[in-house]
């Protein structure tokens, strides 16, 4: 249904052999907006957005992302693809979509499992800094560096 309306895409990961796809894993992308404490410093701010940390005098709290929204390996070929090589087509997909539509802020939530949390960091992402209720998910950001942007934009 989120196919249909426009709200997110689907990427499958897919190994061909023999004339034969194997769909060895996805991952799901779409746009969000990323509502971020007002408490948070105006240098925080600035560093989310990237140019300033309010406008018209108002604090910046909303910021547009592009959400990782699902990450799934298919268990028929566990041992074919690492969680690394789908984090890396996944992020390859998003730094294409930045470069023709812009955007700087890469967000994503899981639970708070420790495996995840590393996982997560090994590529650069933080966790953002609020008040979490229990059981909710946790919120993952990744600012894109310059030298990212450039560097895809060129290929």
């Amino acid at each position: 249904m989120f196919e249909k309306l426009g709200k997110s895409r689907t990427f499958f990961i897919y190994d061909e052999d023999d004339y034969n796809y194997k769909i060895l894993a996805y991952f799901t992308l779409a746009l969000q907006v990323l509502k971020v404490p007002s408490c948070l410093s105006n240098r925080k701010l600035k560093n989310l957005d990237g140019f300033n940390a309010k406008f018209n005098g108002e604090k910046i709290t909303e910021f547009p992302a592009i959400l990782i929204g699902q990450i799934g390996k298919n268990d028929l070929y566990e041992n074919t693809i690492t969680g690394i090589n789908i984090m890396q087509y996944c992020l390859n997909t998003v730094l294409d979509g930045q470069a023709r539509v812009g955007g700087r802020i890469v967000l994503l939530e899981c639970k708070n499992i420790p495996y995840l949390t590393v996982f997560y960091r090994q590529f650069g992402f933080t966790k953002l800094e609020k008040d979490y209720e229990k059981d909710e998910l946790l919120q993952f950001i990744k600012i894109l560096r310059e030298d990212e942007i450039i560097e895809k934009q060129q290929e």
